[in-house]
């Protein structure tokens, strides 16, 4: 029986100094917000050459950027590896590290919408080899399946919190309210994206926007390469709408507001999605509901005054307008379309 033991230690930004630390049958977990730098660690590792990795993302369009970056780094799919045989792997290759990255999505999607991300950690598992996974959003679920499966083969792993379910950049402000305020004030001038629940919505607001004469561009599932192809060839929209694709693992431009319209998404997922903007630094808006989590009431009363000062003076705004020049029949409308 193997001995399985839980250290925590803090993440400092030289990693190196944490492979003294790493023998065999030992799995690092990285904890860190979103956009800490966790990719660029592994990549600085990697060059050094001190040791020998194979990169695992779930995510195809993270996969293909990593690659680019690091050349020498072997990245791959889960897909790509349900032929490996981890016990020949680990006897040919002992001292090799197996990267996981946003590893939460293993469990949170292996058993049903990525399978193979959750055989292959399976048979991982087994081969005893060493590993880091990398997340931004552990819970206590995802936790104890780690610690579950990790316990067949490996002996000891080493937790480094740099911050669970927080921001890199504090400089969050919350505005909450109902979704029709939300959606009436989309066009306020700000970078933004806006997070749906269904693809028809991501094309209809797109639609709508153009209408008004907003820039503004979609993005669903399976268009993600795409999406960010069209990036570096185009100056990036005013809008971006977008289904849960770009919650993850996906360069953005500079973001000043997310838009929350998906109400049903998990919180480990709506976290994800509010900390798309603000990723460059300054001070950023996430626009969501009353029911938005681990936001304090005193903070989500503040929040949802805030959000209706703005709607009320939106609308004292196109009142006057429409009263002053209306006889001349240049009158300007609330954008406020129907929901799809």
């Amino acid at each position: 029986m193997n001995f399985f033991k839980q250290f925590e230690f803090l993440l400092v930004t030289q990693y190196k100094s944490k492979m003294d630390y790493f023998p065999q049958q030992v799995f690092q977990l990285w904890i860190a917000p979103p956009a800490w730098g966790k990719t660029k660690h592994i990549v600085e590792l990697v060059t050094s050459g001190e040791e020998e990795f194979l990169f695992i993302s779930p995510l195809r369009a993270l996969a293909i950027e990593v690659k680019r970056n690091c050349s020498v780094l072997n990245t791959v799919l889960p897909e790509e590896i349900l032929s490996y045989d981890w016990e020949s792997l680990a006897r040919l290759k002992p001292r090799l590290i197996v990267i996981w990255d946003e590893i939460h999505l293993m469990h949170r999607w292996g058993e049903s919408f990525r399978p193979a991300y959750l055989e292959a950690w399976y048979g991982f598992c087994l081969s005893g080899l060493r590993g880091i996974g990398m997340t931004a959003t552990l819970d206590h679920e995802v936790k104890d399946f780690l610690i579950s499966t990790l316990s067949h083969s490996h002996e000891y792993l080493l937790i480094g919190d740099a911050g669970n379910f927080t921001f890199h950049n504090r400089e969050v402000r919350y505005l909450l309210g109902p979704r029709e305020w939300r959606e009436e004030l989309m066009t306020v001038s700000k970078r933004t994206i806006v997070f749906c629940p269904h693809r028809h919505e991501v094309d209809n607001w797109v639609e709508r926007l153009g209408q008004e004469g907003v820039r503004a561009w979609g993005c669903k599932g399976g268009e993600t390469r795409a999406f960010q192809e069209r990036l570096s060839r185009e100056t990036a929209p005013d809008i971006i709408v977008a289904t849960s694709c770009l919650s993850h693992g996906v360069n953005l431009p500079k973001l000043e507001r997310v838009i929350l319209l998906d109400e049903s998404a998990p919180w480990w997922m709506i976290h994800q999605m509010q900390t798309r903007a603000g990723r460059r630094g300054g001070a950023f808006e996430v626009w969501g509901s009353l029911s938005h989590p681990n936001v304090p009431l005193p903070s989500k009363m503040s929040a949802f005054l805030k959000l209706f000062i703005r709607v009320m003076m939106n609308r004292l705004s196109i009142t006057l307008k429409a009263w002053l020049y209306g006889v001349r029949g240049t009158g300007h409308s609330s954008y406020s379309p129907k929901r799809a």
